[in-house]
């Protein structure tokens, strides 16, 4: 997804659940194909941290994408407290969401 028009309807239209590192907002469109976006505010950090966590998300997301339902349109928006965090839990805290937001089961 790379659209600033795609970020804002998933925003404005789709479901949200929040973590303690990460923010999702997300709909279901099964007629569309699965898409994610990542959203790294600059308050997370120089541009070397922004960078890392980004490939953070995108292995973990690539890691549990098989497993979303088909037509996920997804945004992942990192927290402040990404920056900081270590990679357990930011991927627990993804996890978390996940489950939280019916895309797999416990």
């Amino acid at each position: 997804m790379r659209l600033r028009t795609d970020f804002e309807r998933i925003k404005a239209l789709g479901k949200r659940q929040a973590g303690r590192h990460l923010v999702c907002n997300y709909m279901i469109r099964p007629r569309e194909p699965r898409l994610a976006g990542f959203i790294v505010p600059k308050a997370c950090g120089n541009a070397v941290a922004r960078n890392k966590i980004k490939r953070r998300l995108r292995e973990i997301y690539r890691h549990w994408q098989g497993k979303f339902p088909d037509g996920l349109q997804s945004v992942w928006i990192a927290r402040r407290t990404a920056a900081g965090s270590e990679l357990k839990s930011f991927t627990q805290d993804f996890e978390q969401i996940v489950k939280r937001c019916g895309f797999i089961g416990e």
